[in-house]
């Protein structure tokens, strides 16, 4: 179930006063829960061969994507790298440092998730979602 708090903006702009939603995240799982995740699914593999794969997988993502390449992964994503840009008078003032702005790696899902994410009905990701009151320390609170 995807949990999310619903606030009011306090920042001297435009948003000033309108309220929002955020999703909450009450934890985050590294390589060594994920393996130890994928294990309980009765993978043919143990927790440290695929700690070490998906360690493996991180690491050439990364390369590919920074060779300028998309990386796809079948019924999951597409992995890129992504930037906004900054507008300048003329080509020569446009530097990476000036012009290239919020530099990311960029995830897209595709094929099956992307159905589950957004289908037809268009349910928010296919999950039941819950209104919280707050979150402190990263524990959700229904007070």
């Amino acid at each position: 179930m995807l949990k999310y708090i619903v606030y009011k903006s306090g920042v001297n702009n435009a948003t000033k006063d309108k309220w929002y939603a955020r999703i909450v995240h009450e934890e985050t799982v590294d390589i060594e829960g994920l393996a130890e995740h994928m294990r309980r699914h009765n993978a043919p593999y143990s927790k440290g061969q695929l700690k070490g794969i998906i360690t493996d997988m991180a690491r050439c993502i990364y390369e590919l994507t920074t060779e300028g390449k998309k990386v796809k992964l079948p019924d999951l994503g597409i992995f890129r790298i992504k930037t906004n840009s900054k507008g300048a008078q003329t080509a020569k003032e446009c530097t990476i440092d000036d012009c290239l702005r919020n530099k990311n790696l960029s995830f897209r899902p595709s094929g099956a998730m992307r159905s589950r994410m957004w289908g037809d009905d268009r349910n928010g990701f296919g999950v039941k979602w819950k209104q919280v009151e707050y979150v402190v320390r990263g524990v959700v609170s229904n007070n």
